[in-house]
């Protein structure tokens, strides 16, 4: 677990619609695949919130929080908010090794650590095949192009506008750099005619979520009694850029899951997910946003653009009913 995932979410907005938007996919498939009755199984840092939620929301019980941090899976043990979570000490890997599973499961890779993307991916399409039909998986990658190293200014050439430097011919861009680099860790899996440009820290994250369907297909042809259907992509950033995908495991002819999230109207695939990219707001300026047909010009002023390069008015207006609101309580 890394420190980022430390955070609270009052500090983490985008991470907090992200959270929601997968509470609100799991709470459109809870009439039709009975996940009252799933094992969930993820990562909670040291509060558990999002088991807390799945708990209240859905009425899951079956529980099974996993930690690789000792001091951190003590701190899991004394805040444990229901009695049934199960807390376990342990890598989600070696946990899953060691499960038979008998009934249907809701699975959260959640990765924060960009080492290793390529095994993360890879244990993710996996999965796929282990456990039974109607289980629901999702995964989180660090989608952070610097990651992949920082070239020495001797290796790459530099280019402003349309300018740039005598060596252009001889040396690669930072661009450029990054993709070679990102070519070499994702090995077999890396999609053909990836351009340079999809290493910028607002395209990376759909390279990543390229990767993971590839793998996610390229495993699903060794299975015939089932398909996977994506559900929910996202791309975000609070501090640190992430990219989440999640999908359901059915039958091949079972198209009920399908007719469903397609009505859902934040139905999104690793091929064009939602930009999570909202602004932090006053209180004052998020009741005008809301109470407003043109916030643009009642608030007469514009809001600040992160490097993922969205209009802030237009992604408050797509995701405003899930907005994060956190007051001060004393206790």
């Amino acid at each position: 677990m890394s420190t980022g995932s430390s955070l609270p979410y009052r500090l983490r907005p985008n991470k907090a619609v992200d959270r929601e938007l997968f509470l609100s996919l799991l709470m459109r498939l809870a009439p039709s695949l009975s996940l009252e009755k799933y094992q969930y199984i993820g990562l909670g840092g040291p509060f558990l919130e999002d088991f807390r939620l799945v708990h209240a929301r859905l009425g899951v019980s079956r529980m099974a929080c996993v930690e690789t941090e000792l001091e951190v899976h003590k701190r899991q043990l004394f805040n444990r908010p229901i009695a049934s979570i199960e807390c376990v000490h342990a890598t989600l890997e070696d946990y899953l090794d060691g499960q038979e599973f008998e009934a249907p499961a809701i699975i959260w890779f959640d990765y924060t650590e960009p080492k290793g993307i390529t095994t993360q991916i890879e244990r993710f399409a996996r999965t796929i095949g282990t456990v039974p039909l109607g289980s629901v998986l999702r995964v989180t990658l660090n989608a952070n192009p610097e990651s992949l190293g920082k070239p020495t200014t001797n290796e790459i050439s530099v280019e402003v506008d349309d300018s740039a430097s005598a060596d252009r011919k001889q040396k690669p861009t930072t661009q450029e750099w990054r993709l070679a680099r990102f070519k070499e860790r994702v090995g077999h899996l890396f999609p053909s005619g990836l351009p340079a440009d999809c290493m910028t820290h607002k395209n990376y994250g759909l390279s990543l979520l390229r990767v993971l369907k590839l793998a996610v297909e390229k495993e699903a042809l060794n299975f015939r009694d089932r398909r996977m259907v994506w559900a929910l992509a996202t791309h975000y950033k609070d501090g640190q850029a992430m990219v989440t995908a999640a999908l359901v495991i059915c039958a091949p002819n079972e198209r009920s899951i399908d007719d469903l999230l397609q009505g859902w109207e934040f139905h999104s695939i690793p091929d064009s997910p939602h930009r999570l990219d909202l602004p932090a707001l006053s209180t004052l300026e998020r009741l005008t946003m809301e109470s407003s047909e043109d916030a643009r010009a009642k608030l007469s002023f514009d809001l600040p653009k992160s490097d993922m390069g969205e209009d802030p008015f237009l992604v408050f207006r797509k995701f405003y009913r899930i907005y994060p609101h956190f007051s001060r309580v004393e206790l």
